[in-house]
């Protein structure tokens, strides 16, 4: 199986912990790749754009939001069967409203938020 390559936030702390959790268990069969300028332009997207969702590739092939979590999930043991279940039509296309319109723009926010009172800060230094 080739290995898959996932984006993520390392600078939101829920994905950060998320994507921890998750590298203790892929086996070195996932590579999770912070987000950088360098990173994000490798993918073909802005920071912005790889800070909005979570992304998967595989073999050069891109997934975002759920189906990138799908693709991590039946990689890692214990959530093959979470994965199997997602798949399924009607609740992944509730995943997907859920994701994409309610928890991935909350996290956003939060991650915008959080770059604000950073810039903040160091203007005050």
């Amino acid at each position: 199986m080739a290995k898959l390559e996932v984006l993520y936030n390392d600078s939101c702390p829920i994905c950060r912990r998320e994507i921890s959790h998750y590298a203790g268990l892929s086996n070195n069969n996932v590579e999770f790749v912070k987000i950088t300028e360098d990173t994000a332009r490798d993918w073909g997207l802005t920071k912005d754009q790889a800070a909005q969702q979570i992304h998967a590739r595989l073999g050069g092939k891109m997934s975002v939001g759920i189906d990138a979590f799908i693709s991590v999930w039946e990689r890692l043991p214990y959530y093959r069967l979470l994965a199997s279940i997602i798949r399924w039509r009607p609740i992944r296309f509730t995943m997907n409203i859920v994701y994409r319109f309610v928890l991935a723009p909350l996290l956003f926010a939060m991650h915008k938020r959080r770059q604000r009172r950073q810039e903040c800060s160091s203007t005050w230094q």
